[in-house]
């Protein structure tokens, strides 16, 4: 199971010796990040998929990057954005009279 993608091979190096050392049976290999275009990368990988959560708190302590998901904005700002919208579009056809 695919847990991480790096292009830092010192990193993978030092993570896999801690997962190991941890007791989570996990390997590297060579690939291409999937989301972006960049150089190739280091995969890392663990065996069991039960160790996902421990593996994942593990990289992180490590400092690996966490990806947030995307928010939309609140319902508040969402009414600003609008309303600002709608007295620009307001403006424009007034003022060009």
């Amino acid at each position: 199971m695919l847990l991480y993608e790096t292009d830092d091979g010192d990193f993978a190096d030092s993570a896999i010796e801690t997962l190991r050392a941890a007791g989570i049976d996990s390997y590297r290999t060579g690939g291409t990040l999937l989301y972006a275009k960049s150089d190739p990368t280091v995969c890392i990988h663990i065996r069991r998929e039960g160790d996902y959560t421990k593996a994942n708190a593990i990289l992180i302590g490590l400092g690996a990057v966490v990806d947030r998901p995307l928010k939309l904005p609140s319902l508040r700002t969402g009414v600003l954005i609008a309303l600002a919208a709608l007295l620009l579009a307001v403006y424009i056809v007034t003022g060009s009279r």
